[in-house]
């Protein structure tokens, strides 16, 4: 299971700071010390805003010049492709929703560029309610792959933590997703295709209604359930040594098996 550091996003205030000062040396530090923690892969950030995703070329520039490390670059890049050009190693697109116009661009880009891509199991015509859901969607993106020549080794499927629907079942689970679908969705995903599809989730999304004391013993519990189902990357927290632990742990049990 691949390890990703979460670190590099916007509400991280000192790495705003960093890329809105050009600032290389606190860009460096927040990269190297994620990396150092144990992190296999990093993800980079930018949010909706154009001004910053302008600066991912530099980014990419200013991580990798300081270590080599393969990047998952926001969805900027399909207007930024220079990122895409300069990355050392495999890059990785992240994420793009399964809408069936951008998915192909996506597509498209990350075949020409022999980047690996995230997509989310979420459309513009469908936000999934259920497991039967999101094989749909992923179905869909299997097929768009198929026609693109995108190799399926290539994707990355992200079947997207969300909080339950309706007020009622929100309100019995404390506002946390709901696990069991999010399981079986990652177990039936890797049953769609052989050789099977890569999965990935964003750990912290699942307990952001959880206060922060309580969120670490959260993750500890849920992560070694994501493995089980066939979980291949996960983007976490890597500066919780708890975590940490379980996630090597998972590690050296998958490369032993």
């Amino acid at each position: 299971m691949e390890i990703i550091g979460e670190d590099l996003h916007p509400m991280n205030q000192s790495f705003i700071q960093a890329i809105e000062t050009l600032d290389q040396a606190s860009l460096t530090k927040i990269a190297v010390a994620q990396v150092d923690a144990g992190a296999t892969a990093l993800v980079v950030n930018l949010g909706s805003s154009k001004k910053l995703g302008r600066l991912t070329p530099w980014l990419v520039e200013t991580i990798q010049g300081a270590i080599n490390i393969p990047l998952l670059l926001s969805s900027h890049v399909l207007q930024q492709q220079r990122a895409l050009e300069i990355h050392t190693g495999t890059a990785t697109i992240n994420a793009v929703t399964a809408s069936s116009t951008s998915l192909t661009k996506a597509m498209e880009t990350a075949k020409y560029f022999s980047a690996n891509l995230v997509v989310l199991l979420v459309s513009d015509h469908l936000v999934p309610a259920n497991v039967d859901d999101r094989l749909l969607l992923a179905n869909q993106v299997i097929d768009t792959a198929n026609q693109t020549g995108l190799p399926l080794t290539q994707l990355y499927i992200d079947p997207v933590i969300c909080c339950r629907p309706d007020p009622a079942s929100w309100s019995l689970s404390a506002g946390l997703p709901d696990i069991d679908m999010l399981l079986e969705t990652i177990y039936l995903l890797g049953e769609l295709t052989s050789p099977a599809l890569k999965t990935i989730i964003g750990l912290s999304n699942s307990s952001v209604c959880l206060a922060k004391a309580d969120r670490s013993a959260f993750h500890c519990r849920l992560l070694p359930l994501l493995a089980e189902a066939g979980l291949d990357a996960v983007i976490m927290n890597c500066h919780d040594s708890n975590l940490m632990t379980v996630a090597k742990s998972l590690q050296i049990q998958h490369e032993a098996a």
